[in-house]
């Protein structure tokens, strides 16, 4: 166990090192490390994914597939307070000198918020739809590495976040009579004010 703790904090020392060097780096790396770019990316992609179906079928497995979004966020959710419950990990500038470059969470550091929410949109989305799924990686990464070049999460609390992730999204979409129910009641909704506006059925 000590290995791996070592492990991961040389891995968050050379991650973190690079911050401070070079100001358009910092920049971008602050831009995505916060708390609003990359979700509101993922939200605005997943409007996209509700309305690019190319006929009837499509439309209504998109509709699905949104709704398995946000239920898998929250059996994400639900499992990482199970694990905050038992693992307490300070943050990084808690116990280590770093170059900080965010402002000062007070929350634990394990796992983290950021990763588990982001990639639940990746995971959820390519369970649905592998093709699109795929456009939902990129934000999710790069929201990641900023959180430790930003030194405000270890390696492990991201790789944490996506094994939580993909647990919630594999539950939600293996048990599928959790989300049935809130598909059919969308579908249902979706084709009403389809007919209202004649549009096709």
């Amino acid at each position: 166990m000590t290995w791996l703790l070592n492990l991961d904090y040389t891995i968050f020392t050379w991650i973190n090192g690079l911050a401070g060097k070079n100001g358009l780096a910092d920049t971008a790396m602050r831009t995505f490390c916060n708390d609003h770019l990359v979700p509101f990316t993922l939200g605005f992609m997943l409007i996209i994914l509700a309305l690019h179906g190319r006929n009837r079928p499509q439309d209504r497995q998109n509709i699905e597939a949104v709704i398995k979004v946000f239920m898998s966020i929250v059996a994400a959710t639900v499992l990482m307070q199970i694990v905050l419950t038992f693992v307490h990990r300070p943050r990084p500038f808690v116990d280590h000198p770093v170059n900080l470059l965010f402002y000062y969470p007070t929350d634990w550091s394990f796992p983290s918020n950021p990763a588990t929410a982001t990639f639940t949109f990746f995971f959820s989305v390519w369970f649905s739809d592998h093709k699109f799924g795929w456009w939902f990686l990129p934000p999710a990464v790069l929201m990641s590495f900023a959180r430790v070049f930003c030194g405000v999460h270890y390696p492990a609390d991201i790789l944490g976040g996506i094994i939580i992730a993909a647990a919630g999204a594999y539950l939600v979409h293996r048990a599928y009579f959790l989300s049935r129910p809130f598909v059919a009641l969308a579908q249902g909704l979706e084709s009403r004010a389809r007919s209202a506006l004649s549009l096709r059925e």
